[in-house]
Order: structure tokens, then C-alpha cells, then sequence
């Protein structure tokens, strides 16, 4: 027979392809039904996406093959889950019947190998099978690739596709896109996979042990109406936590525990999955349970478990392991405690800006069998709980920043302060911790005279230091800092090459710069990784170790003969293209649980903007290279604010709040006295602070009927008389107490400003039922305050006017320009006079502009000024 009728006898009698091949899914519906008449059609392949190809450092591209017409996709470089998303075109003039009997090819290949050893895996299905689907359509299928030659050499990948037919007359129903929430589906329900593959059962062991520095999520409003239907007795945390695993659309959760911030669950939660999966995240959900609405969620931890395991064909490979070890939580501010705009970043959307808890965790994967109904929630042995009690050994380690400048700061209507946390340590709000000295003084920002606020710190930088216990992972973060250097000497260098090649600068001197280049790859890779700790390791640190120094190795072999054998610089500039991309895949830690550095600017008792730093980018370490690539440097921090990723608010996200200069450094306690040595244009010192209150009655600052303690601190609930301080142990007073004014202090309202408008308020009283009084006049500013009348300003020195005094009608006021109330200290004016109101008032106004001339008497004066009494007000 002719080729094409072959392929179909063995189609229609054998159901398998000729010789080796694995058989494919084939339709069961009853094609005698299908037109023989010839039509058009058009079938359209949309091909998404690919996960879990084997290989590493491998080119993909995606081949189709229907019938006997062929198109493939673009190559992606250097991935192994490429992200195509195109669609292929492929017209036929048939029948019905001769078009479901069209073979289907989806081939996967690696563009980097010749072509005889380019295949990574093929999956074969016919058309009938998307024929009789609804809509003669599949959407977002996931196929199984395989080996055509081996059909026991198991799965080799999986890929995405979207297949359509349309004939005519037919309307095509667009697929929804892809959700970032497919890995929380049953993606294996939705697999295609040939015939006679199985894959193999397996079961996924999560070991949940305990929390701690979990937020508090019940208001205290809600806390009293529990007591009051006496659902809560005497005084508890007001968290009632549990977790919930998901994973390949499968979930479980432990049980509840209620009242505390520190749960200890000890439960082990199993879940049967098909190997592989291509699921590539776990989903760990810290949840509140709620006894009157739905159950809070608290965080959203996700386990990427590209990062816990291997599919390398080049070694052994291993299957997803972690732990024990603690996993951060993050989110929206801890004092969010109500539904608000930043509630998705709980469940894991958009970057969390702020810690919400931590766990300590571990996972398994055993190959063999599912677990039974009984065995999918166990409580942890005694013998599992004594084991994982040495990885939770503390150590301390001290945190120190300077801050060196800070600018462009958005326009705030109060003082602003930055705060420094790590872990819940440093938050100024947090119940659970002890004060530490954790935020700079609040300061009113100061115009720049051009577009921006400044705060005033001159001479005198605000520093914080934090000390906080966390786990010995120092070995981790020394191997990860190691890696990290050779690839930004790696990137540095090679930015180096490509901008010669750009300058078109002569070729001798380029290559001398990219053989450069290699020498010191050669060099670093040279240099051992760091030797594992005897105790207290986990399994994934031994895997991780022989997989880096394996990619290491294989990586300096090529080096080492591309120097010797390159001849094209941008083959050359490729190949090392590939070297980054092979580092950056092992430069991973996530068994890392010390949290990040998060640099908070807070606005009164609002937090405004964040920035968050890895804490392995500051970490100190006595060998150079396993230093943090920030620590002890100067940087530059450009804060932002939380938000959810949306294209709603895309440009309210691009505007800066404020940009800082900062110098940051975190390391054991026993070696903070590398702090000294750092170069700090300057010398730390250490003050005790305390305020001074008054209030004014009467138009008088007295000390009596305050709200506050006389001496306080900055929020007035803390009494800090000047005699309740005492030094600590090997410290001594430098001087006696002086006053401190805020800096802000020492520049006026008009301070940047070319131009300024100056305020003042007349106001009228009168008796219910009279007139109002025309000589019985009283000035205040807009506070109510004892002001000086129009008359009385004067013009500053540096300044002169450039009109004269007239009401402001721009306001909601009468005629004349008043408003009226009842009561000049309760407030409230509107602009309609009643018979009841008793009090009256109008705003004169006055621009003045600077004199070039007199700037320097102005400064003068403003220096004299800010040394006077020092009150705050």
C-alpha cells in the first residue's frame, strides 16, 4: 500500500505505530456518521508552554506535525520550562472523515545538538480525537512527551497546547488565558499521556512541627463580642492558627490551635501524586480560623520544587526534598487585621511587604504507592520531634544601618521616621518583642526648592542596630555569597566585552579583554565550594552541594576549552551567556531562613513605602568572597509602596516615595566589631532620649490636666523622667542632658520655595441674638492659635512683597469671604450664617517672593532662630 494508507490499516486495526513507538489516545466515536464531502478546514495549535524537559542548559523549540504539513515555534534559550505562547496556522481541503485520521505530532527538541540527537520527546495523537471534544476544541491540554524509541524510558517533559478545528460556518471559541493558580488545580486529570505509559505513584510527606511570630488577626472589637457570647474567656492571643498544604489540586489541612502565636501542630500530612508531576510548587497557607465569618487567611509560603530537586540526565538527580528547616511568611503590614486593597498579598499575589510568621517545616517524596484514606493525616513521632530539635539551635546576630542621606520624599502631611525590622524584631508596633532602637528620629521632610523633600540630617546620621537569634545557617549563606561573586564578576566583565564590540573598538583589544574574562572564571571556579558542617545538615544541603560542584566543574572544563579553541568573540560571548545562566540556576538557597532586612518608611503611625533586602546580601563573614555583596557598603534604596500586582494602579506604583543613601551590615554578635572598622566618615554615638510635654489652656503652656506624662517618650504613653535612666553595664554619661530640637526645626514653612503665600485668620465672637462687633477683632492661623494681625507681619528678611492684603473667596465661604460656627475650638464652619452661630471668621492672604540679595541675612537669622528655646509644637 502507499504510505499514507499504511499509516492508516495500522491506525485503524493495531491502534500502535509501526515498530517501537508507544501507542497514542485514539476517538471512540462512530466516524461513520462523518461527511465524505471535501470541505475546508483549519486546524490552529496554540503552543503554550513546556515544564519539566529533560536536560539541563538545553534550547527548546516546539515542532508540529499534522498530517504532512510541519511548523514549529521559537527557540527559547537556556530553560528547560520554556514559555512559547504562539499559535501555528494549518489549512486542509478534505472530508470530515479523511481530516480526523490526520495524525497529530507535538515533538520537543533540543536546538543546541545536531539534528540526529536534537529530540527531548514526542507525544502522537490523530484529529478525531479533538473532533469529538466540545467545540471540536481542546483547551489547555498538558501531553506527556516521551522517547519514540524507548517506550520504558519514561517521561521526558510535558507541554501545554490548545488545538481548534474550524470548519465552515464555525465560530471560534477563545481558551481563557492561563492562570498563574494551575499548579492549586488537578492538572493530572487534564493530562494526555500515550497509551501503556504509566507513571508512577508516589506520595508527598509534609511535616508541619510548629510556628511562631504569627500576627495578631482578631480586632479587639471582635475579641469583646466573643467574650460577650462567651466564645472566649479571660485574656488570649487572638490568633487561633492552622496550615493548609496544596498540591496538584489536592489539599489537606492540620488541625486548629486555638489562641496562640506559637502553635505546635506536629502532624504530618500525606499526598498521593503521579510521577513526575508537573506541578512545580507546593503551596503552604497559613490560615485564622474565624467563628463568624470565613477563616482569615494570615500568608502564603510557596515550596518551588525546581529548587529542591534535580532531572539533570548528566547525574543521578533527586527527588524534591527540604528540611527541617523554618520557611518566612510574608504579606500585607501586620497591622492590617481587616479585608483591605492589600489582602491579596496574603495569598501570595504580588511581593509580601511586610513578615507574617515563620514555620518549620520538612518534606519527603517516596515512590511507590499512594497513601490510604487513614494515613493522609498522622501525628509526628516522638522519635521525629527529638531530631529536629538541634536545627532549631539559635545564635545571635546584630544588625547595624546608617542612614546616610535620605531624598526625593514624596509630600507627607507628618514627621517621618524609617523603621528597620527582621523578623518581627525592630517592629515598633509589634506587643511580642522588646523595644529596640529601631526607627530614626521623626523629622519634618524640608522642600528642596525644586521638586522633592529632604530630610534635614546634616552632620548627625541616624543610625539603629537590632540584635535578634535566628537559626546557623551561616554555611548556606557562605556558599550562596561565593556563587554570587562569580557571577558578578562574570557579569561585570562581560558588560565590559559587549560594550568594546558596541564601540566597535579594535577586535585585539576586545578579545584580550574577553580572554581576560575566562582567566578569572577559570580562577574562581577553581576555588573548592565550602565544606559542609558535620551536624545538623539536612539531606537537601548534601544534594545541593554535589549538584553545584558537579555544574561547577563541568562549566571550568568548558571554560577552559573555550579559551584555547574560540575563534568568534560572539560565539564566545554566547557561550559564557550560558555559563551566567547555568550559575544563577544553582545560586539558590532555599533552606535560608533567616528573613530579610525590610526598611520601612513610616508616616505618624502609618506605614507608607517599603524595601526589602535579602538578608544574605548584608550578612557578614570573615572570608571575603562569602561576604554579602551589600555588607558594608553604601547603597542606594529606592522605596515603594505595597501594592498588589494590577494594571489599575500601574502608575499610582510609579510614583517614588523616597530614596535613601544606606549603609547596612548583619553578622554574628561575635563579629559586630567588624563594624568599627567600616569606612563611616565619622564616629557612632549612643543618646538616651526623652520629650518634654506641655499643653496650652488658656492661651497658656502649663503642665497641668495633660493627657501625658510630663517626660515621655516620642508617643507619650511611656513616662521617661530624666532620673530613669541608667547606663549599662561598662558605659558611662558623656555630658549632661541638653535639649535636642527636632532638625526640621531650623528651617521655615517658605525654606526652597521662590514664592510663599502668607495666611492669617480675622475672627469675630458675638452674644445669641446681637450684631456682629466691628472693633472687637481677634487674629489666630489656621489652628486657632494666637496669630499677629495682617498689619503686624512683616516682610522676612530676603523676601518682598508683591501684592497686597486681600480675603480669600477661593474657599467655601460667603460673599465677604467669612465662615461661620459655633464654637471656635469644636470647628466645623460652613459657609451660611444661622441665627445660632457665634463665632465667624474670614482668611486674609499675601505672596512675597525671595530676594536674590538678602538670601544670606535670611540664612543668618534662621541659624540664630534654631538655636533658641528648642519646643516642638
Amino acid at each position: 500500500l502507499p504510505l499514507k494508507h499504511k499509516i492508516k490499516k495500522i491506525f485503524k486495526n493495531d491502534h500502535r505505530y509501526y515498530g517501537n513507538v508507544i501507542a497514542a489516545p485514539r476517538s471512540t466515536m462512530d466516524r461513520s456518521k462523518l461527511s465524505t464531502k471535501k470541505q475546508d478546514f483549519q486546524v490552529r495549535v496554540n503552543v503554550h508552554e513546556g515544564r519539566k524537559l529533560l536536560g539541563g542548559n538545553i534550547h527548546p523549540v516546539c515542532n508540529v506535525h499534522v498530517g504532512k504539513q510541519s511548523k514549529h515555534s521559537r527557540v527559547q534559550k537556556s530553560t528547560n520550562k520554556p514559555l512559547w505562547d504562539e499559535v501555528l496556522f494549518f489549512d486542509f481541503n478534505c472530508s470530515a472523515l479523511d481530516l480526523c485520521d490526520e495524525p497529530v505530532t507535538i515533538e520537543v527538541l533540543n536546538s543546541r545538538k545536531i539534528r540526529s540527537d536534537s529530540l527531548i520527546g514526542a507525544f502522537k495523537f490523530d484529529l478525531g480525537l479533538v473532533y469529538e471534544s466540545t467545540d471540536h476544541q481542546f483547551v489547555h491540554k498538558w501531553v506527556l512527551l516521551t522517547d519514540p524509541e524507548d517506550k520504558d524510558s519514561g517521561a521526558k517533559g510535558y507541554v501545554k497546547i490548545s488545538i481548534s478545528i474550524l470548519g465552515p460556518g464555525d465560530k471560534l471559541k477563545i481558551p481563557p488565558k492561563s492562570s498563574s493558580t494551575d499548579d492549586l488545580v488537578d492538572i493530572e486529570s487534564n493530562l494526555l499521556r500515550p497509551a501503556g505509559v504509566q507513571l508512577q505513584p508516589a506520595t508527598y510527606t509534609v511535616k508541619i512541627y510548629k510556628a511562631e511570630d504569627v500576627p495578631k488577626m482578631d480586632t479587639d472589637y471582635l475579641e469583646g463580642m466573643k467574650r460577650v457570647l462567651r466564645l472566649q474567656h479571660g485574656d488570649h492571643d487572638l490568633v487561633d492558627p492552622y496550615m493548609i498544604v496544596s498540591f496538584a489540586g489536592k489539599k489537606l489541612k492540620t488541625k486548629v490551635m486555638y489562641k496562640t502565636y506559637t502553635p505546635e501542630w506536629d502532624q504530618e500530612l500525606n499526598i498521593g501524586v503521579q510521577m513526575p508531576s508537573m506541578c512545580e510548587q507546593l503551596m503552604l497557607r497559613l490560615m485564622d480560623k474565624d467563628h463568624f465569618n470565613r477563616d482569615d487567611i494570615i500568608a502564603t509560603h510557596f515550596l518551588q520544587l525546581t529548587r529542591l530537586s534535580s532531572a539533570d540526565p548528566d547525574d543521578e538527580g533527586f527527588l524534591p526534598t527540604f528540611g527541617p528547616a523554618y520557611v518566612n511568611f510574608y504579606g500585607s503590614p501586620r497591622e492590617s487585621i481587616v479585608d483591605d486593597e492589600l489582602e491579596p498579598l496574603n495569598r501570595g499575589c504580588g511581593e509580601g511587604c511586610s513578615f507574617r510568621g515563620r514555620a518549620l517545616v520538612e518534606l519527603t517524596v517516596n515512590i511507590g504507592q499512594e497513601p490510604g484514606k487513614d494515613e493522609l493525616i498522622r501525628d509526628i513521632d516522638s522519635e521525629d520531634l527529638l531530631r529536629v530539635q538541634p536545627f532549631q539551635r539559635r545564635r545571635r546576630y546584630r544588625l547595624f544601618v546608617g542612614f546616610l542621606e535620605g531624598t526625593m520624599i514624596h509630600p507627607v502631611d507628618a514627621p517621618v521616621e524609617f523603621e528597620i525590622s527582621i523578623g518581627e524584631y525592630g517592629n515598633k508596633f509589634a506587643s511580642t518583642t522588646l523595644p529596640a532602637p529601631s526607627t530614626t528620629q521623626p523629622t519634618n521632610p524640608v522642600y528642596d526648592g525644586s521638586h522633592y523633600y529632604y530630610l534635614p540630617w546634616g552632620q548627625t546620621k541616624p543610625c539603629v542596630m537590632l540584635n535578634s537569634q535566628w537559626e546557623d545557617v551561616m554555611f548556606r549563606i557562605e556558599s550562596l555569597n561565593l556563587i554570587c561573586r562569580t557571577i558578578d564578576r562574570l557579569e561585570g566583565h562581560l558588560k565590559d566585552v559587549k560594550y568594546l564590540m558596541r564601540a566597535k573598538a579594535p577586535l585585539a583589544e576586545s578579545a584580550g579583554k574577553l580572554i581576560k574574562l575566562l582567566d578569572e572564571l577559570i580562577i574562581d571556579l577553581n576555588q573548592p565550594l565550602l565544606e559542609l558542617p558535620q551536624k545538623n545538615i539536612t539531606e537537601l544541603d548534601k544534594k545541593l552541594y554535589a549538584l553545584r560542584d558537579d555544574e561547577m566543574k563541568r562549566i571550568l572544563i568548558e571554560a577552559v576549552n573555550l579559551r584555547e579553541n574560540a575563534r568568534d568573540i560572539d560565539v564566545a560571548i554566547n557561550e559564557i551567556d550560558s555559563y551566567i545562566y547555568r550559575l544563577q540556576q544553582i545560586a539558590t538557597e532555599p533552606q535560608n531562613s533567616i528573613p530579610d532586612v525590610i526598611i520601612w518608611m513610616l508616616c505618624g503611625n502609618r506605614r507608607v513605602a517599603y524595601h526589602r533586602i535579602p538578608s544574605h546580601q548584608v550578612m557578614f563573614s570573615p572570608k571575603t568572597d562569602c561576604c554579602g555583596k551589600l555588607c558594608g557598603h553604601v547603597f542606594s534604596v529606592f522605596l515603594k509602596r505595597p501594592s498588589v500586582p494590577d494594571k489599575s494602579n500601574a502608575k499610582r506604583q510609579w510614583k517614588l516615595p523616597a530614596k535613601l543613601q544606606v549603609f547596612v551590615w548583619m553578622g554574628l554578635e561575635d563579629h559586630a566589631k567588624g563594624i568599627q572598622h567600616k569606612p563611616l566618615d565619622g564616629e557612632i554615638s549612643v543618646f538616651a532620649e526623652t520629650y518634654e510635654n506641655m499643653i496650652s489652656l488658656l492661651s497658656k503652656w502649663t503642665i497641668r490636666a495633660m493627657p501625658r506624662p510630663k517626660w515621655s517618650d516620642i508617643t507619650g504613653q511611656l513616662k521617661l523622667p530624666k532620673e530613669s535612666f541608667t547606663t549599662p553595664p561598662g558605659w558611662r554619661w558623656d555630658g549632661e542632658w541638653f535639649i535636642n530640637p527636632n532638625l526640621s526645626l531650623s528651617y521655615d514653612l517658605d525654606s526652597g520655595l521662590s514664592t510663599f503665600q502668607d495666611d492669617v485668620f480675622e475672627n469675630q465672637l458675638r452674644v445669641p441674638g446681637s450684631d456682629w462687633p466691628t472693633s472687637k477683632l481677634f487674629w489666630t492661623d489656621v489652628t486657632g492659635e494666637e496669630a499677629q494681625s495682617k498689619e503686624e507681619i512683616m516682610c522676612p528678611t530676603g523676601w518682598e512683597w508683591t501684592d497686597i492684603w486681600t480675603v480669600d473667596l477661593n474657599r467655601a465661604v460667603d460673599e465677604e469671604g467669612y465662615e461661620y460656627c459655633l464654637d471656635q475650638s469644636v470647628g466645623g464652619f460652613v459657609p451660611v450664617e444661622k441665627t445660632y452661630h457665634l463665632c465667624r471668621r474670614r482668611r486674609w492672604v499675601r505672596t512675597r517672593k525671595r530676594n536674590p540679595d538678602l538670601r544670606q541675612q535670611a540664612a543668618h537669622q534662621r541659624m540664630v532662630r534654631a538655636a533658641e528655646e528648642g519646643w516642638e509644637y
